[in-house]
């Protein structure tokens, strides 16, 4: 008896053992790298631009050819399309305007061939509109690239005519000429339009200006602002054919409550990000703030133009109010030790307590400021620890 009593008192030591060794496996510590982030305290918002616009009407004809691209900056006065009252007319015109084009190109190769300069005024030519064409790339403005690449090709058009063909060069130009001038007769009836002021053309085909003016900013309410979010973009008036956006600025209004409203209003600028649209961010102002019961209207203005800020009449954009950079603490990782708040770090076989300050808390971390070594606080690649047994026991670190 006292031998099947002994075997059962081992048994029962072995499994307690074992219990003890699984349970102390299963609650290893875990911990996370110390890693620099930077993350956005940003509202997400739809909303409605607003533009001042100025019509651009034609005297008659169904038919419209443009002469400027959408987007394009054009001065008071200035020709942007024509109209023409049959599509033949039309047709004309096009053809005209390429035909222009390779007299152009055929008559600079000719003077080239002829001159005394080896192509170098072409060759200058294409040197500027390059330069030209890849700083306007470069600075983002692509709205711009389409008359300089224009140019540029024909330059390079004009420079690749052979030189030794001067005869049979001269006898194209003269029947292309002969058919400019048989498309210009047939696109005679056509009537020029013109800009009446300053400003950015957008095709009337290709969206209106904005739901609602400017002079409405002040009178805006969320139920007014509700009704334009959903509402149908106009159809272009009888005679419209596009329109002159005359100001630099730009304006987008949208609803939040009224604590979100008053911190945008307090901070006088914020970032502005159309995911939808462009990947770029830019700066805007707060306009005006108005203040409803359960909610607000804000208005930002810009003066950043591009063809998507003269077209767009809603969509969804993040206003990013501050960026914050440091390192990012889980917030499961957040202990209290002797009245701070801190975290603990494995450092080789030892644990160490770092108290912290966020700067930044978001949805299950917070953002913290990293310290100017590992010694001195949190730092860069420091083991943060989320899960581990008798954290108290510990070194602080002053």
């Amino acid at each position: 008896m006292r031998k099947v009593l002994s075997i059962l008192a081992v048994a029962l030591l072995l499994i307690y053992i074992g219990y003890q060794v699984t349970s102390n496996l299963t609650e290893t510590i875990k911990t996370v790298d110390a890693v620099v982030v930077e993350v956005e305290d940003k509202v997400t918002c739809r909303g409605v631009f607003v533009r001042s616009a100025a019509p651009v009407t034609a005297a008659g004809g169904d038919y419209v050819e443009y002469l400027v691209e959408n987007g394009e900056k054009v001065a008071s006065g200035q020709q942007v399309a024509a109209s023409f009252p049959t599509a033949d007319a039309a047709e004309s015109y096009r053809t005209a305007r390429s035909l222009e084009r390779d007299v152009r190109n055929a008559e600079l190769a000719y003077q080239t061939i002829t001159g005394d300069d080896g192509g170098l005024t072409l060759d200058l030519s294409i040197y500027a509109g390059m330069t030209a064409l890849s700083a306007r790339l470069d600075q983002g403005r692509v709205w711009e690239a389409d008359p300089l690449y224009s140019g540029l090709t024909q330059d390079v058009v004009a420079r690749e005519y052979p030189r030794e063909e001067l005869e049979g060069l001269q006898s194209s130009i003269e029947e292309m000429r002969a058919s400019l001038a048989e498309a210009q007769a047939g696109a005679s009836a056509g009537a020029g339009i013109f800009s009446g002021a300053s400003g950015y053309f957008l095709r009337a085909g290709d969206g209106s200006p904005s739901l609602c003016a400017p002079d409405e900013l002040n009178d805006l309410t969320c139920a007014r602002l509700e009704e334009l979010l959903e509402a149908e973009e106009p159809a272009p008036k009888d005679g419209v054919v596009g329109y002159i956006v005359d100001s630099f600025d730009w304006y987008f209004a949208f609803c939040t409550d009224p604590v979100e409203a008053a911190a945008l209003e307090k901070r006088g600028t914020v970032q502005l990000y159309f995911p939808n649209m462009i990947v770029e961010r830019v700066t805007a102002r707060v306009r005006s703030v108005s203040y409803e019961e359960e909610q607000a209207v804000v208005v930002l203005s810009c003066g950043y133009i591009n063809d998507s800020f003269l077209s767009a009449l809603t969509d969804t954009a993040d206003i990013v109010k501050r960026t914050y950079t440091g390192i990012r603490v889980p917030k499961e990782a957040l202990r209290m030790n002797d009245g701070r708040w801190g975290v603990y770090c494995l450092s080789g076989a030892s644990v160490r307590f770092k108290p912290i300050q966020w700067s930044y808390q978001g949805d299950g971390y917070y953002i913290v400021p990293p310290a100017d070594s590992s010694a001195k606080g949190l730092y860069l690649y420091d083991k943060i620890i989320v899960r581990g047994k008798n954290l108290s026991r510990i070194t602080t670190v002053s």
